[in-house]
């Protein structure tokens, strides 16, 4: 098995390479995600694990890339953000899972060897699973929320009634079970829908 790992953390994807070393035939680490097609062209690896932040990369972004260049491949992250908003978009683009960084290494090596197998892992709260997901207008209206857009301000910017803004801030707070705006941008940034302009 031959497995990429693209994290740009050097000393912690030089570690796992040394640890990997008698557990996986070939672990092989990249430090940026750049001319990453070319890359699995070139080593033709059996999975790829990827980080969700790398400097001014998106992991989920490259992910996407790769799966539209190489749709059979085994993608997967291996990352620290463990938020439900990543989940539900790895998913959406065909990863075969999302593991946390947190992980003991036995237990890493155990999941790499299930991905490779064909099994899907994801690592979620499954009291978050069944929390309803936001349209993608009530993530809209929520980031111009956490920006400290007023009501009538993200009405004007997305032309709708500030009543209709009103509604989908209600909607918002009944899926995401809390009581105010306040507390649903709070709720927000834990799960990873409201995207922080220093979150890169």
């Amino acid at each position: 098995m031959k497995v990429l790992l693209f994290d740009d953390h050097k000393l912690f994807a030089k570690s796992l390479e040394i640890v990997m070393a008698g557990h996986i035939d070939e672990f092989v680490c990249f430090q940026t995600p750049e001319n990453i097609v070319e890359i699995v062209q070139q080593e033709k690896p059996d999975l790829l694990l990827l980080d969700i932040h790398m400097g001014a990369y998106s992991g989920l972004d490259v992910c996407r890339e790769v799966l539209y260049h190489y749709p059979e491949l085994k993608v997967a992250f291996l990352s620290g953000y463990n938020l439900h908003e990543y989940h539900l978009e790895a998913k959406r683009m065909g990863a075969k899972g999302f593991l946390d960084k947190n992980m003991s290494v036995e237990n890493l090596i155990d999941n790499i060897k299930q991905l490779h197998q064909g099994d899907t892992i994801f690592m979620e709260n499954k009291a978050e699973d069944v929390m309803e997901e936001l349209t993608p207008r009530e993530k809209e209206i929520l980031q111009y929320a956490s920006n400290g857009d007023t009501q009538q301000v993200i009405a004007d910017k997305l032309g709708i009634s500030r009543r209709t803004v009103n509604n989908h801030l209600m909607s918002i707070n009944d899926k995401l079970m809390v009581n105010s705006t306040v507390a649903a941008i709070v709720r927000g940034i834990e799960l990873g829908i409201i995207k922080l302009s220093n979150n890169r």
